[in-house]
C-alpha cells in the first residue's frame, strides 16, 4: 500500500505534517519519516516500520516484501514522477538498514528501483515487525530539486520467491490443449533452462504445441521457438503472493499526478465497470476531478482489469507481467503433475459459499475443507446481506488460509502463492501467438506514458500490446491471455494446466478479470 507522510524541503527538513497507516493483507508500512540529506550526492534517508504475518523462509523458498519509494511535489499535481531509485544496490547496501529486527535483510537489484526486505536465514513461520529500517535514494532520479517541498510515500507488495530449477508443463493431455511431448506422446513439456525452446510438431520425446483455438492462436502441431529471452519459469524470480487488491488498486490510481493518467485508469467507466455502485462485489467508486477514486473492501481482489490496466501497474510497481510457463512452475513447483490437478496439487476442489462476520478483512469461510471460490457460487453471510451484487465475485485475497490449514485446505500453490486456482483470472503472457512470444522479461522502472491521449499506459518495449508510436505505451492486449479460472468458471478452467483461455487476446474488462506479477531475480 502507499504512505503519503512527511512534507518536507530537500533544502530543510521541515517537521512531519502527516502521519498514516497502510496495510495490505497482511503488510503494514508506517511511521516514515525523513532522515539525513545528502546535497552533494542527491541522497536522502527514509525511514520506516514494517509487519507482516506468517513470513517463512526454510530450504525450498522464502517471502518478502517489495520495497519502492516516491517523492511527491506538494506544488506540482499534474505530473507522474517516478519513483526514486535506491542509491546502491546489492545485499544490505551502504544506507540501508533492517531496522530492530536483525534476522532480516535487504537486497536492492541492479536497476535500484526497489528493494527486498526478507528473512536472512531458515526458521519457523512468525509473524515479523521491524521498526526504524531505512532506505537511502537518490532524489535527483524523480525529478527533484535541493528547493522541492515533497511528500514522502513508501508502498509494499507481499512476494514469494520461486527458485531456479526445472519443472513440468502439462498435465498428460487432462486439461483442455494442455502442452505434451509429442502427437503420440502426452507426456508434459520439461523446462530444463532459460534456452530457446524449438517446438514442432514430433511424434514423441520433445515440445509439441496443442492449441485451444482462439484468434490468432498458433495451430496445434505449428513450429516454432520460444525464444532464449521469454521467461520460460526455470530462472529465479518473485511473484506477488496475492492478486492485486482493491486497496492496492485504489491507492495506485489516486497516486498518479495526472487527472489524464487517473481517468484512463479508472475502472469505473463505460469501458469497465461502467458504474460507482458495487457490481458483481466490485466496490470501487471513483469521482471528482482530478479524479479521486475509494473503495470499501481494500482486501478483496480487484475486477474488472484489462490488460492495459493491469501492465500499468506491474510499471508502476516495477515489476513486469508472469508468462504462462511461470504460472505452471509457481503452481507445480518441480514435481511431477498429477493429471487434472489444481494448484494445491490434487484433484479435490471445494466451493467456499458461507462467509464469517463483517468482510473488514478478517472475514473466514466457513465451509469445511473449501478451498477455491469458483462455479459462481452464491454466497450467504458477510456482504451477501446487503443485496443481490454481493452475492457472487470475488473474495478476500488468501481468505482459505488458516492457522490450521494445509496446502490444499489453503488453496495454496507449492511455492505458497495463493489463489492461483479461482477467484479472478490471471492474466499472463502467451507462448501461443509472435505477439507473445516477443515478450523479453524487462521490467517496469515506475514511470508511466505522458503522451497526450495515452497517459498513464504501461511505457515498456515488448510488452504485449506495446504500441511502437512514440509515447503510447501499452495500448492492445495481443500476446497476452488468461490462466487459473475465475469465481464464474467451472472447475476445469481452475487446473493448473487448463489452456482454455491461454493466448485469449481480450481488450475488454469483465468482473472475473483481475491479475498479478512478477519480478526477475538478478541475485545469488
Amino acid at each position: 500500500m502507499i504512505l503519503k507522510l512527511q512534507k518536507i524541503s530537500l533544502f530543510l527538513i521541515a517537521a512531519s505534517l502527516i502521519s498514516t497507516t497502510a496495510s495490505a493483507n497482511n503488510l503494514s508500512i508506517k511511521n516514515v519519516s525523513l532522515g539525513s540529506r545528502d546535497p552533494g550526492t542527491k541522497t536522502l534517508v527514509v525511514k520506516f516500520d514494517v509487519n507482516w504475518n506468517n513470513s517463512w523462509h526454510n530450504k525450498i523458498n522464502h517471502d518478502a516484501v517489495w520495497l519502492t519509494i516516491r517523492l511527491n511535489n506538494t506544488q506540482d499535481t499534474i505530473t507522474d514522477k517516478k519513483l526514486c531509485r535506491i542509491s546502491s544496490a546489492g545485499l544490505n547496501p551502504a544506507g540501508s538498514s533492517v531496522g530492530t529486527d536483525t534476522s532480516l535483510e535487504l537486497y536492492v537489484p541492479a536497476d535500484k528501483n526497489g528493494a527486498f526486505l526478507r528473512r536472512s536465514e531458515n526458521g519457523n513461520v512468525k509473524n515479523i515487525s521491524t521498526t526504524s529500517a531505512q532506505i537511502t535514494i537518490d532524489y535527483s532520479t524523480c525529478g527533484f530539486t535541493d528547493n522541492d517541498q515533497v511528500y514522502a510515500s513508501v508502498y509494499g507488495l507481499e512476494m514469494v520467491y520461486v527458485p531456479e530449477g526445472s519443472f513440468y508443463a502439462g498435465d498428460f493431455n487432462t486439461s483442455n490443449a494442455s502442452l505434451n511431448q509429442g502427437s503420440a506422446d502426452s507426456n508434459p513439456w520439461h523446462v530444463i533452462s532459460e534456452n530457446a525452446i524449438p517446438v514442432s510438431n514430433q511424434s514423441s520425446s520433445g515440445y509439441r504445441y496443442v492449441s485451444a483455438s482462439n484468434t490468432g492462436e498458433f495451430a496445434t502441431g505449428a513450429s516454432f521457438s520460444i525464444p532464449a529471452s521469454f521467461p520460460k519459469g526455470y530462472k529465479s524470480f518473485y511473484v506477488m503472493k496475492y492478486e492485486i487488491t482493491e486497496g492496492q488498486w485504489v491507492e495506485f490510481v489516486n497516486s498518479l499526478g495526472s487527472a489524464a493518467a487517473r481517468a484512463n485508469r479508472d475502472i469505473t467507466d463505460n469501458n469497465h465497470k461502467n458504474s460507482d455502485a458495487v457490481i458483481a462485489r466490485n466496490t470501487v467508486s471513483c469521482s471528482g476531478s482530478p479524479l479521486s477514486c475509494m473503495t470499501e473492501r481494500p482486501y478483496r481482489a480487484v475486477t474488472f482489469l484489462n490488460w492495459m490496466d493491469l501492465s500499468a501497474f506491474l510499471a508502476w510497481s516495477a515489476l513486469r507481467p508472469l508468462t504462462e510457463l511461470e504460472f505452471e512452475k509457481i503452481a507445480r513447483g518441480p514435481i511431477l503433475p498429477v493429471k487434472g490437478e489444481f494448484s494445491w496439487g490434487t484433484t479435490d476442489i471445494i466451493p467456499g459459499s458461507s462467509i464469517s462476520g463483517d468482510e473488514d478483512g478478517t472475514e473466514t469461510v466457513l465451509d469445511p475443507s473449501a478451498n477455491a471460490n469458483y462455479g459462481n457460487t452464491t454466497f450467504n453471510g458477510g456482504d451477501a446481506n446487503q443485496g443481490p451484487q454481493f452475492k457472487n465475485g470475488s473474495l478476500r485475497i488468501g481468505i482459505f488460509a488458516l492457522p490450521s490449514s494445509d496446502r490444499q485446505s489453503s488453496g495454496a500453490a507449492y511455492y505458497g502463492v495463493m489463489d492461483l486456482s479461482g477467484n479472478v483470472k490471471e492474466r499472463v503472457v502467451t507462448i501461443g501467438n509472435s505477439s507473445g512470444l516477443a515478450f523479453n522479461g524487462q521490467q517496469g522502472d515506475g514511470s508511466l506514458t505522458v503522451a497526450a491521449g495515452f497517459e498513464g499506459n504501461a511505457n515498456v518495449e515488448h510488452w504485449p500490446g506495446y504500441d511502437a508510436t512514440s509515447g503510447r505505451g501499452v495500448t492492445s492486449a495481443i500476446g497476452s491471455g488468461f490462466r487459473g479460472g475465475s469465481w464464474a468458471d467451472s472447475s476445469d478452467f481452475l487446473r493448473i494446466s487448463d489452456r482454455t483461455e491461454a493466448a485469449l487476446t481480450e481488450v475488454n474488462a469483465t468482473s472475473t478479470f483481475g491479475g498479478r506479477g512478477a519480478r526477475t531475480y538478478d541475485g545469488n
